[in-house]
């Protein structure tokens, strides 16, 4: 009986995000490294926008755009890069952000990407080790929860810590973090999915 299941385990064919996620997380090869810094390259020419359209919008308490994109380009690099991809796309476009001063708080951001994107290549390693292939909700519900930790991290570690803004508005601040969550989520991570889709599809990280 264990033959047949593993047998069976074994001629079931793994798709290549299955396969990648059976990889170690922190990879170094040439493809690994190229493909995060193309991938990093997109989400910080979508950021030199949205960065400043936040700024205007917000005065630079919130980044509902930036949060939003993010989510178009941060899980299918960690899905088919893993640890590196999350490394190096979290931290490539601050260093452009600081040096153009797309934004008042750039220089927050690199702590900020981390928060969300390492967690994020741990969720969608081991829902592609455990589970099996991503679906519409899956990959919904982690793009979730990974965007609502780094909403925490800038909640209370920036808004609150950093610039001290005061216990009084901090009803404000929850509510405008609850709507760049919002946002990020159901209109960033439903245009994340059909990006990952196409990839998917495409085979061209593979």
């Amino acid at each position: 009986m264990a033959t047949t299941m593993s047998t069976s385990m074994q001629g079931k064919a793994m798709t290549t995000e299955e396969r990648l996620a059976q990889e170690p997380i922190l990879r170094l090869d040439t493809r690994t490294i190229v493909g995060s810094l193309l991938l990093a390259v997109a989400f910080s020419a979508t950021m030199q926008i949205t960065e400043r359209i936040d700024q205007i919008w917000t005065g630079g308490m919130a980044v509902p755009l930036g949060h939003t994109f993010a989510q178009v380009w941060w899980p299918v690099t960690v899905i088919y890069f893993g640890l590196t991809g999350a490394l190096i796309v979290a931290n490539f476009n601050p260093i452009l952000a600081v040096l153009s001063a797309t934004h008042p708080l750039a220089w927050s951001f690199f702590f900020l990407n981390m928060a969300e994107t390492v967690p994020l290549a741990f969720m969608f390693r081991w829902y592609l080790r455990t589970r099996g292939p991503l679906t519409f909700v899956p990959f919904i519900v982690i793009v979730a929860i990974g965007d609502f930790l780094a909403n925490l991290v800038q909640a209370f570690a920036l808004s609150m810590g950093v610039l001290q803004l005061p216990l009084l508005g901090f009803p404000s601040v929850i509510a405008l973090f609850i709507w760049q969550w919002g946002m990020a989520v159901i209109i960033g991570g439903t245009i994340g999915w059909y990006v990952y889709k196409a990839f998917s599809r495409s085979g061209v990280l593979g």
